[in-house]
């Protein structure tokens, strides 16, 4: 929004006069409004001395455009309106262009665009009929701001540029200033960033200064664009900028504007603290700048105006004083029908509000009570699991306790009875050696797994060596798979493979993984262990020849987050069904994740993935 600059005087700036005083004015209004005041009543002075009712209405006319600038809106409708009826009684038709788009301006300020534009129009028109390329730049510039909140982009662009165009042609780098910032504005608005971070920096960059108050809507905008871009710390610092030139300008709307977005900024940072206080900011400045009391001032002013045009009518015929008198009494009827229904909708509405801050009170308590029912019901549910399990625990543990216990126990007979050969003794050492490891994996899972269970469990991540601890895994299970004859192929990697993760866990994964497909590789099969990797991840394959995981089977262990039913394995293995939750359970807490192929008739290929190390 702009304002026109009156010319009417121009030719006059010796000191101590109305030309003068205006012009001093207009050079520190968006700076320093009370030192502009100040001028501004001199002037008032001088003009009411000389009795000259153009000078008096220009510095009405000045006065309106002040106040506008800061937001007083209430006061520069009443400024306008008393410089227009001078201009009206002295046919200026400068003068009054001037105030139709001061009183645009209002209308634009108060939402009422379509009027605004009206007014625009008019003022264009006379505008024209003078050939005032300075004062037409402006009206286009309007009209295209009224568009925008209008959201008719396309007249709004073309208006700016007409603005800009004759700007240009007239080197008013104010105007042009101002029509950069709104092209900026307008693409944020079409979600062209870039373009519109384009056009703010033409304002900040230009040889010829911006002023104060156009310096202010740059940087604000700039802040808008960073929000929209993620990058709310330059959000944060353009704001910070625009919010200090408005307070500096002394325009309301701006330092509204500025501090909104810095509240924006920074809850996107979840700077709460911060962001409230610039919201409040924000809302005390945009409660001032149009409260209901200056709605209804505007309203009053608008119906004197009326009342005035028709006091003139009836100077020229008196026959319409009745008529005028009838329509007065009426207006006071329904204002005093408006006033007695309003004091009804607001009683009306008051209970209505206490009515329902107690509903929505009870309907928070009942909601706190059902999401009580629902974490009792879950935290039961989750207990009768944990004991389903228990259960299913102490069963499997004294089923395959019982086992190599039994088996110690005969080998000890034989032994004391002096029945068993040297051959028999070592076939049955490796058998027992077999159970004891399987009894011993078992344990150490479920130890695992109940410390996984605990609040506070601790990582320690390292640097890993992946092919040492497979190395390891391979050792440990070395007779278990010899017993099943079974073939370990481990293929080294070329290059260091190292992982940033816990060794512990990493250990607990590659035995559990790799005793997993021991017990579903059938006998004289083959087990396969090799290495990749991507940009982030080591991967370890193991892969079977057992007869493979069924699609369901795949779907319910990556998907699911508990223990899971154990499946014998090809010797008839029992497990817990904790391995694998445990290899999931760490993989997560390394931030790492499995993958698992099934391949037709051929066996089964899991993949752990861990994150590589730095600086490997």
């Amino acid at each position: 929004m702009v304002l026109p600059k009156s010319n009417s005087y121009a030719f006059n700036l010796q000191k101590d006069s109305v030309p003068y005083y205006l012009a001093e004015s207009k050079k520190v209004v968006y700076s320093d409004f009370k030192q502009a005041e100040k001028l501004l009543k001199k002037a008032e002075t001088v003009a009411q001395k000389s009795k000259d009712p153009i000078l008096i209405a220009d510095v009405a006319h000045n006065y309106g455009a002040s106040y506008y600038i800061v937001g007083s809106y209430d006061v520069a409708l009443k400024k306008f309106m008393e410089a227009l009826l001078l201009y009206e009684a002295n046919n200026h038709t400068l003068g009054i262009a001037k105030c139709l788009i001061g009183q645009g301006l209002i209308q634009q300020g108060i939402g009422r665009n379509e009027e605004a534009i009206k007014l625009f129009k008019g003022a264009n028109i006379l505008i024209h009929e003078l050939k005032d390329t300075v004062l037409e730049s402006k009206v286009y510039f309007n009209i295209g701001i009224s568009q925008v909140e209008l959201k008719d982009y396309e007249s709004s662009y073309k208006n700016f540029h007409k603005s800009l165009k004759l700007a240009a042609r007239n080197k008013d780098a104010n105007m042009e200033h101002l029509s950069f910032n709104r092209l900026g504005n307008l693409h944020y608005l079409k979600n062209d960033l870039d373009s519109s971070a384009y056009y703010y920096q033409k304002v900040l960059t230009d040889s010829d200064l911006p002023n104060e108050w156009e310096r202010s809507f740059a940087f604000t905008g700039l802040s808008e664009v960073y929000i929209k871009k993620g990058n709310y710390k330059k959000a944060q610092e353009y704001g910070l900028k625009g919010l200090e030139a408005a307070k500096i300008a002394q325009a309301k709307w701006d330092i509204a504007r500025a501090a909104e977005i810095l509240s924006i900024a920074y809850k996107n940072e979840n700077n709460y603290e911060m962001a409230f206080k610039y919201l409040a900011i924000c809302k005390s400045y945009n409660d001032s700048l149009f409260n209901d009391t200056k709605l209804k001032e505007i309203n009053l002013l608008q119906l004197k105006r009326k009342e005035a045009e028709n006091e003139k009518l009836i100077a020229k015929n008196e026959a319409a004083q009745h008529k005028l008198k009838n329509t007065r009494l009426f207006s006071v009827s329904v204002i005093l029908f408006m006033l007695y229904l309003l004091t009804i909708i607001y009683q009306y509405t008051k209970n209505t509000k206490i009515k329902e801050k107690l509903y929505n009170e009870l309907e928070v308590k009942n909601q706190d009570i059902e999401n009580q029912k629902v974490l009792i019901t879950a935290q039961n549910h989750n207990l009768s699991e944990l004991n389903q399990t228990k259960n299913r625990l102490f069963s499997i543990l004294s089923h395959d306790l019982r086992s190599p216990i039994a088996s110690i126990q005969q080998v000890l007979g034989l032994l004391k009875e002096g029945e068993i050969s040297d051959e028999e003794l070592k076939v049955l050492t490796e058998h027992l050696i077999t159970q004891v490891d399987n009894t011993s994996i078992m344990l150490n899972n479920i130890l695992h797994w109940s410390m996984t269970q605990l609040d506070g469990a601790k990582i320690n991540k390292e640097n890993v060596d992946l092919e040492a601890v497979v190395r390891d895994s391979i050792a440990a299970l070395e007779l278990t798979a010899k017993a099943k004859e079974i073939t370990i192929s481990h293929i080294n990697s070329h290059e260091d493979v190292i992982v940033d993760a816990d060794k512990g866990h990493v250990q607990i994964i590659l035995n559990n993984l790799l005793s997993n497909a021991i017990k579903f590789t059938p006998l004289a099969g083959t087990i396969e262990i090799n290495y990749s990797e991507d940009d982030v991840f080591h991967n370890i394959h193991i892969t079977d020849s057992g007869v493979g995981i069924s699609k369901v089977k795949i779907e319910e262990i990556l998907n699911f987050d508990k223990r899971m039913v154990s499946e014998k394995g090809t010797g008839f293995e029992e497990g817990t069904g904790l391995g694998l939750l445990l290899v999931k359970q760490f993989l997560s807490d390394n931030n790492g994740k499995l993958d698992i192929i099934y391949h037709h008739e051929e066996g089964t290929e899991f993949i752990a993935a861990l994150p590589k190390a730095k600086n490997f």
